[in-house]
């Protein structure tokens, strides 16, 4: 028994001196050939050193995953960290000041979010927009908040099948005034202010009361559709006609001028290494036909990942993870641009 533990000791004392020396050791930031890349992208896996972070600091392309229900807040678990709106948000901030940096990628796979959330990044990747080229590819879903930050690119990719758009706003409670009647319950609230407790479940909403939640709707909705209107260079009066919660795959998006390109992450990629290379002509006589080295900031690593070397490429959070997140994250009436 004294045996097995002292072979654990030292197990686990190997592991904690592989990572400090992993943190360490500058490692080559080469690109895998195209079939292992494409083995690893199928299997839904991508295989990294045990450091924490590339110690590769020449010019490079940085790209960026944001993916699941946009809030403030931080989820976390033992094994991964899910992504918020604060960690894209530093990522996109880092990536826009560092010289270094030449061009940005996003990864975005989410149906939306609450509304100052999804502000945040939109600004955020309009300011890099301005300092270097911005490009959007979307997973299987990037709709209402999702869509929204793509906007604020200098171009967007979407798969043909895609889910996309939601333009619009919506926020939703459950009422139990009926019920609590039924089964002789009684809801008491005492407050100071007279809309304080607006939207009570244990009460009818009032009509007024209605007025000031679709106003207040109203007011998020024409936001969305002005930084729609002002990232993607169109219209407002277009984006109107395309926007009323309409959702749309990656081909008839296209169609209407909410996406400019059909394609996958690779060729999104692709796109984004000739933006880079027409922006800096010095970066095509340098490579040429060879590509720029790129970053894959992923960031939130876990224990297991640490000690397997071995990542998800694009995890997403489950549905279970997305409705509670959803109903006990935001506040009663937080508008929410989120495709239901």
């Amino acid at each position: 028994m004294s045996k097995n533990k002292n072979i654990s000791a030292i197990i686990i004392i190997v592991c904690i001196v592989s990572i400090i020396i992993g943190s360490f050791i500058p490692k080559e930031n080469k690109q895998s050939d195209s079939s292992t890349e494409k083995a690893q992208n199928n299997s839904g896996f991508s295989f990294r050193p045990m450091g924490l972070s590339t110690a590769f600091k020449g010019e490079r392309i940085s790209v960026i995953k944001l993916e699941g229900v946009i809030s403030d807040s931080q989820g976390s678990s033992l094994f991964r960290d899910q992504t918020s709106s604060n960690t894209v948000l530093e990522l996109i901030n880092k990536a826009a000041k560092d010289p270094s940096i030449k061009g940005i990628l996003i990864r975005i796979n989410s149906p939306g979010g609450t509304v100052a959330a999804s502000q945040e990044l939109y600004s955020a990747v309009l300011r890099a927009r301005k300092k270097k080229p911005v490009v959007v590819t979307m997973g299987d879903v990037a709709a209402s908040g999702g869509y929204y930050i793509a906007a604020a690119a200098d171009t967007i990719f979407a798969n043909p099948g895609t889910i996309t758009g939601s333009i619009g706003v919506i926020t939703s409670y459950l009422n139990f005034y009926e019920l609590f009647n039924k089964i002789g319950i009684k809801g008491i609230t005492i407050k100071a202010g007279e809309y304080k407790d607006i939207g009570n479940p244990t009460r009818p909403l009032t009509e007024e009361e209605k007025k000031i939640l679709q106003a207040l709707l109203n007011d998020s909705y024409n936001q969305f559709l002005t930084d729609v209107s002002k990232g993607r260079n169109t219209p407002r009066t277009k984006i109107a006609s395309l926007a009323k919660g309409l959702i749309y795959t990656g081909i008839q998006a296209k169609k209407v001028g909410l996406v400019d390109h059909l394609g996958d992450y690779y060729q999104a990629l692709k796109f984004t290494q000739k933006l880079v290379k027409k922006r800096y002509p010095y970066l095509q006589k340098k490579y040429g036909k060879k590509e720029i080295p790129t970053e894959e900031t992923w960031k939130g690593t876990s224990i297991l990942e640490v000690l397997t070397g071995v990542s998800s490429r694009f995890s997403s959070q489950s549905t279970l993870e997305n409705k509670l997140i959803k109903q006990f994250t935001y506040s009663k009436f937080q508008p929410l641009w989120l495709l239901e």
